[in-house]
């Protein structure tokens, strides 16, 4: 034969259309019976015989090749595109895949005075068991405390530590206690599909120079950051803005920025702004922070220093509380499934595999609604969501929605979500 009754995909002028299984299959069979009959022969097509096996087989391949062309086809959109091919595309606007980074906090140390308290000296959080470690070296004072960092030994948002909720893991000779006054900041997984693709169709902005978009396109292409928020204020007066009526003088820029390091924010913040622009004077709800940034570029030394100014976010506990019905169906392992499922949609955000459905990551000053994260649930099959409620205490039994102010940063560990079955 030189021909085949198999349909073969198509080029249209809404992409490559392929044909379904059922219809590859009955080419095959076609195909199949009629070489036989050339030969005077009738050819059985029950699927028990085998050449009802081989039929399928073939048929299965035929179509796992079309679907591999499809997905090749669809990995040069960059809306569509996803892993290796997804990165080559942002090497094109010269990006890459930000890394997963780990989760710090601030701690103060106790113990006896001038002991050494190695690097990698182990704490664990009471939260979820998970390892922090010191980053440097430090040595205990006269008053017996010394301040240090930990961070997460596994990189990704999944590492929390509350409020004094590390102890002492693995004991260092002198070392009695460990506090930290406030929470975790959060670190952050490998950056996903939906985030990168978001990056790169922001980053168009970072060519020019002078406008929010711009200065916000540069921020969050430095290694490290995980989210930012700009916002200028081009009026003669001092306005007041978001749900924590953070404070931003006259023709000035308010900037809010997640990881990175301080210098190399405040560099890129440096390069975007136009001549006169003022930067945050209030801390509002964060943290201010100044550095000095010299330009080596243009100038020869001694080189010029300007004085660059923004805001670390506060960060902000957010709590879910996730009803599921109580179905005979239910699996065993329902809470954890839900609350791994919703901190990924928190963290990552979630798109549909028909791209109908997509849910943003919580952001600085985002509004996150609860009842958005039904449609990750439903994914998992036999857990049924029936009513969320989302706050900024524990088991929340209320509250549709939240919406955070621009100085303050969402995170939400897995033991943040509370998950309940309910009769129906």
């Amino acid at each position: 034969m030189t021909t085949t009754n198999v349909p073969l995909p198509t080029f249209t002028p809404t992409g490559l259309s392929v044909p379904a299984p059922q219809a590859v299959f009955a080419g095959v069979q076609q195909d199949w019976t009629q070489s036989f009959a050339l030969t005077g022969k009738q050819l059985s097509t029950e699927l028990t015989t085998p050449q009802g096996q081989l039929q399928q087989a073939q048929a299965y391949m035929v179509s796992q090749f079309f679907g591999a062309m499809a997905q090749i086809i669809a990995n040069v959109d960059p809306l569509t595109s996803s892993g290796s091919y997804q990165d080559a595309l942002g090497r094109i606007y010269l990006l890459v895949r930000k890394p997963a980074t780990p989760a710090t906090v601030a701690a103060v140390v106790t113990g006896t005075p001038g002991q050494l308290l190695p690097a990698g000296a182990l704490g664990v959080s009471s939260a979820d068991g998970s390892i922090w470690a010191t980053t440097a070296a430090v040595t205990f004072g006269p008053l017996s405390t010394a301040p240090v960092t930990f961070q997460a030994q596994v990189a990704g948002s999944a590492a929390n530590v509350g409020i004094n909720g590390l102890s002492i893991y693995q004991q260092q000779a002198g070392w009695e206690s460990i506090s930290n006054a406030t929470a975790s900041t959060p670190g952050a997984d490998l950056e996903s599909r939906q985030s990168f693709e978001q990056r790169r169709a922001e980053s168009v902005q970072i060519g020019g120079v002078g406008q929010a978009a711009n200065v916000r396109a540069a921020v969050v292409n430095v290694t490290g950051v995980t989210d930012a928020f700009v916002y200028n204020n081009g009026g003669d007066t001092a306005i007041t803005y978001g749900t924590t009526s953070y404070p931003i003088p006259a023709h000035s820029i308010a900037i809010i920025v997640s990881g990175g390091a301080n210098n190399d924010v405040a560099t890129a913040i440096n390069a975007k702004l136009d001549c006169g622009c003022g930067l945050p004077t209030s801390a509002g709800a964060g943290t201010l922070v100044t550095v000095n940034v010299q330009d080596t570029v243009n100038y020869v030394a001694p080189y010029p220093t300007y004085q660059v100014r923004f805001v670390r976010p506060a960060i902000v506990q957010v709590y879910f509380t996730v009803n599921v019905a109580n179905l005979s169906t239910l699996p065993a392992n329902y809470i954890t499934q839900v609350q791994q499922t919703v901190a990924q949609a928190f963290t990552d955000g979630f798109l549909s595999t028909d791209g109908t459905i997509a849910i943003p990551r919580a952001r600085i000053g985002g509004q996150i609604v609860a009842a958005e994260f039904a449609a990750p649930i439903l994914t998992l099959g036999n857990i049924t969501p029936v009513s969320l409620f989302i706050g900024t205490s524990a088991a929340p039994v209320s509250g549709a929605s939240l919406t955070l102010g621009i100085d303050q940063q969402p995170v939400c560990a897995q033991l943040n979500i509370t998950v309940n079955a309910v009769s129906v």
